[in-house]
């Protein structure tokens, strides 16, 4: 059974949250191939390996005062989550650590302060499950 997008919600490794999202797109994980083939050999060898994920970038309602931007000269990833649905228990969260490559803020009249993140994933994702 499919849940709902509906009601997820972006946030730092330090619980305070970012925004409720309205847009995620993940980069996508490419198998790369490595030619390991020998001078002996009669035929190509080859080895897949999976690189990082690459990049998400995340579009979510601001719904705090001061959205995240990038630090000049900072060497250190940040966590952040995602708990996708709506209040409930077992739903699904994704955790990760990553660079934040930049943040977009836009503010139309009569419209929500929106901010888009655009991460650089730097490790394993990894999925958990809520439990409340």
């Amino acid at each position: 059974m499919a849940f709902s997008a509906y009601g997820s919600q972006f946030t730092t490794g330090q619980g305070s949250i970012i925004g409720e999202i309205t847009a995620i797109s993940f980069g996508g994980i490419v198998a790369s191939q490595i030619d390991v083939t020998a001078l002996t050999d009669t035929d190509k060898k080859y080895v897949l390996g999976f690189a990082d994920g690459g990049t998400i970038t995340v579009t979510c309602f601001t719904t705090n005062a001061s959205p995240a931007f990038p630090t000049s000269g900072n060497s250190a990833p940040t966590s952040f989550a995602i708990t996708f649905g709506s209040a409930g228990v077992g739903r699904p969260i994704a955790g990760f650590s990553a660079y934040i490559q930049s943040t977009v803020v836009e503010a139309a009249v009569d419209a929500a302060v929106q901010t888009t993140y655009t991460l650089r994933i730097t490790g394993a994702v990894t999925f958990t499950a809520t439990a409340s």
